[in-house]
Formats: structure tokens, C-alpha cells, sequence
């Protein structure tokens, strides 16, 4: 039986230095899919989440690498790839340990900058865009000495030289297996705001929307959907056999498809999930595509955390970003959320192209006013494949182009200016008595004092 090893690197820092991303440690999603249809097709599949096991050494990977017939190193896990960091030397030194021959390097930085991912990890095929099912169709050539130049989606090398094949239709995701999440254990994974035993499951891929600091490279620019059917069964996988009691449905915009939400809802309920195992769950969408009626059965199924994206405060700024979406809908989605009881986290960002240190200040007053129960504050960072990254630097793949370790519009002085405002918005939102109290008096300690781990962690690299 052919033997497979898929690899999830370690983040190189809590918080990247040059994106102030903060790398939670959540379950490398894409590969469990990989290591479902692999399974599949017969293989023997282990898995490494090195960020979660912090306790297997290199050297350990290198000598179960050393057995495997396939290795496969995705430079940023599924949770990353809108947003991938930009420190990639350590993961590029982990690659270089592995038997190049039989080495698949995954992820987003890949997918941008191909060529120059090939040179520095000295991989035999990078993967592009969704690796999933690109990624079998290698292993399967691999073991039967097939023709790379016949897969589409890989740059591979031919001795020194590169080639890159035509870009690979999407499957759709009905198609997808259920994730192999018996490969990690729950018990290794956390999300602060949330709990423990965690999990991730997504519903779709994508998003309907163009905002342009948003980058859906990995799916094409695409919006695809699930069957409610089979992400239930994905649910009730993780709740029933592997013991998950904490999720984060991580579509881009959640809500906005109104059958699945009900489904997903009326489902939990029915299971009855929050009461007999105190089940927990969480989503992402838009302020303007939460219904103030679906809310209540939200809270009822176990839902106790949304995510939205506020990005400004001023209404010319947002009304730039391409959103399409009013301060007002912001307020009134944000309200009608906490009226439910469903806790809100918020994310702001400063430096939009045209945003001045006033526009800054009414981005941190909207936060304030919004008064979310989590606010997350980030300089403005355009990724490749995204509408303003195409407008300055054209459109990738950057074949064979080094890649971009800085992705700032700043000026060295805007770039100054910025991190000091981050800073001060930190310590103005959490630093208010009304918040700390707030927090204090729900009696969960625990929460915060991992909001002061985050508050800390934030401050020194901002």
C-alpha cells in the first residue's frame, strides 16, 4: 500500500511580523480533505500538524518522510490562505529536509509565485489554487510514473527547468469527502473566543462579493455551496464521533445562504447539541445579510459568536472599498446581533488607499460606538490576488517572480503613522474601564485571560 505524509508547518511567530496576522492554531482542514480522498483511492495517510504537536521534531518528520511514497507541505493551512504570512523562510528550510523527488508543496504562496516556491523548497510540483483533488491526481501519477505535464493546476520541474500547467477547473463541493478528522485530535485545538475540542467545517467556498483588499485567489474568484445534507453529516461526524464541542462554520459569508442557515439551525435544535454537550459555534458574514428573525433560533442552536468584517468608519472610505454596504446596515446587522445575545467580534482596518489620520479616528470612534464584544485592528495589507494587489503589481501567477515579502502601499511615514494608531486603538477599546468591567462581570476568567494574551501579543508587534 502506497503511504502517504501530509505536513501542517508551525507558525514561525504568534504574530507575523510584517501582516500582524495572529496564527491561532485551528485544524489544517484542507489537508484532512486530502487525506480523505487519498484514503479513497487506497493509500495509507499520516498527518502532522506541527503547530499543534509542537513536540515532533524535525527530525521525526524527516524519518516518517524518509517512509512515505508522497509528502505533502502546505506552506499555509486552510485557515490562512485569504491571508497568508509572509514569513515562509522556516517553512521553505522544513521542505529542503524532505526527499525533493517525492515532495508536493501546497498553499497560497505557491499559487502566486510558483516558480520561485520550486527553487526555494526545491519541491518536484507545487499545487495551485485548491489543492485537494490536484493533489491526488499527483500522488496517483507518482506511484504509476505517469506524465505531470498532462495534470492541470501544478508547476513542476523538470530537472532545472520549470513548467507550469493550464489552471484546474473547480469540483464541485458536493463531490468533497467527509475530512478525516480522526487523522487529529480536538483536544489540540482551541479558538480563544470559543472553546476547546475545535473543529472546522465549511459549507462553501468563496465569496459573491468583490471587495478590493480581499483576495478569493485560492477559489477562483468563485462562489460554490454545499448540500445542507452532507455538511449535517459533516456535523454530526465531529459533534458525535470525534467529540467536537466548539466549531467555526468558516464560509467567508455564512448567512447569506438562508437554506443552509436554517437547515444547519433547526438541525442543531433538533440534536440538541448545546444542552447535552454544551456545543458551541461560530460564523463570518456581512452586518447587512443577518436576518433580525433568524437571529433568536442562531442563539437557540448553540450559535454564540459572528464575525464581520466593518473594515472603516468613514463612509467614503467604505463606500471605496467596493463592499457595498452603509455604516447604517453595519450598526443595524451589529445591534440586531447583540439584541439576540449573540457575542460580536469586529474587524477594522487602517489604510485604505486615500484614508488620512482622521479617517483613522473615525474608524476607531464607529468601533467604540459598535462596542463589539471583540474588536481586531490591522494595517491595511493588500495579498496577491487581490483587486488592488492585481492594480499595482498586474496579475499572477508571478511564474517565476520572487515573492513579495513586504505587500504594504505605506510610505516609511504612512507605515509609522499606522502602527502607532494601531496600537492606540487597542489600548483604547480594552483598556476602557466600561469593556474590562463588562468582561469581568460575566464571571469567565478563563476568557479574559486569554483576551489579555491576545491584547499583549498584538501590542508588541503592532
Amino acid at each position: 500500500m502506497a503511504k502517504a505524509l501530509l505536513i501542517a508547518p508551525v507558525a514561525e511567530r504568534l504574530v507575523s511580523k510584517n501582516t500582524r496576522k495572529f496564527h491561532r492554531c485551528f485544524p489544517p482542514l484542507s489537508l484532512l480533505i486530502t487525506a480523505a480522498l487519498l484514503r479513497e483511492a487506497g493509500w495509507e495517510v499520516l498527518l502532522h500538524d506541527l503547530h499543534a504537536n509542537v513536540s515532533i521534531s524535525p527530525e521525526q518528520v524527516r524519518q516518517d518522510a524518509d517512509q512515505c511514497d508522497l509528502v505533502v507541505l502546505t506552506t499555509n493551512p486552510y485557515a490562512d490562505w485569504q491571508c497568508p504570512s509572509l514569513d515562509t523562510q522556516h517553512v521553505f528550510e522544513l521542505a529542503r529536509l524532505f526527499p525533493s523527488e517525492r515532495l508536493v508543496i501546497a498553499g497560497n504562496h505557491g499559487t502566486h509565485y510558483p516558480g520561485s516556491v520550486l527553487e526555494q523548497t526545491g519541491a518536484l510540483v507545487v499545487v495551485r489554487e485548491e489543492s485537494e483533488w490536484t493533489t491526488l491526481e499527483v500522488a496517483e501519477s507518482l506511484i504509476k510514473h505517469g506524465d505531470l505535464s498532462q495534470i492541470m493546476g501544478i508547476s513542476y520541474r523538470v530537472g532545472s527547468e520549470f513548467y507550469h500547467n493550464a489552471q484546474r477547473p473547480l469540483v464541485p463541493m458536493n463531490e468533497f469527502p467527509l475530512p478525516a478528522y480522526d487523522l487529529i485530535d480536538l483536544k489540540n485545538y482551541q479558538y480563544e473566543l470559543l472553546g476547546g475540542n475545535f473543529a472546522l467545517l465549511e459549507s462553501s467556498r468563496g465569496c459573491p462579493y468583490t471587495c478590493n483588499f480581499c483576495n478569493l485567489s485560492m477559489f477562483q474568484n468563485s462562489y460554490r455551496k454545499k448540500m445542507p445534507e452532507l455538511f449535517l453529516q459533516e456535523l454530526d461526524m465531529l459533534v458525535e464521533v470525534h467529540g467536537c464541542r466548539s466549531l467555526y462554520i468558516f464560509d467567508l459569508e455564512f448567512t447569506i445562504n438562508r437554506k443552509m442557515l436554517k437547515a444547519v439551525c433547526e438541525h442543531l435544535i433538533t440534536k440538541d447539541y448545546a444542552a447535552r454537550y454544551g456545543f458551541r459555534w461560530a460564523c463570518q458574514t456581512r452586518a447587512d445579510s443577518v436576518q433580525e428573525k433568524l437571529l433568536p433560533l442562531m442563539k437557540q442552536s448553540g450559535c454564540s459568536l459572528i464575525h464581520f468584517g466593518v473594515e472603516a468608519g468613514n463612509a467614503e472610505v467604505l463606500k471605496n472599498t467596493n463592499k457595498r454596504i452603509t455604516k447604517a446596515r453595519i450598526k443595524d446587522g451589529i445591534r440586531a446581533t447583540q439584541s439576540a445575545g449573540i457575542g460580536v467580534a469586529a474587524f477594522f482596518i487602517f489604510g485604505h488607499p486615500g484614508e488620512t489620520l482622521e479617517h483613522y479616528e473615525e474608524t476607531l470612534n464607529f468601533a467604540l460606538e459598535l462596542s463589539p464584544n471583540f474588536a481586531s485592528f490591522h494595517p491595511f495589507l493588500s495579498f496577491p490576488g487581490s483587486p488592488l494587489f492585481i492594480e499595482k503589481y498586474g496579475p499572477g501567477p508571478y511564474w517565476e517572480e520572487p515573492i513579495r515579502e513586504e505587500v504594504t502601499f505605506f510610505t516609511p511615514e504612512q507605515e509609522k503613522m499606522t502602527s502607532l494608531f494601531v496600537k492606540k486603538a487597542y489600548r483604547k477599546f480594552y483598556l476602557r474601564p466600561r469593556y474590562i468591567w463588562q468582561l469581568l462581570s460575566q464571571g469567565d476568567w478563563e476568557l479574559y485571560q486569554r483576551q489579555l494574551k491576545l491584547f499583549f501579543a498584538f501590542w508588541r508587534q503592532g
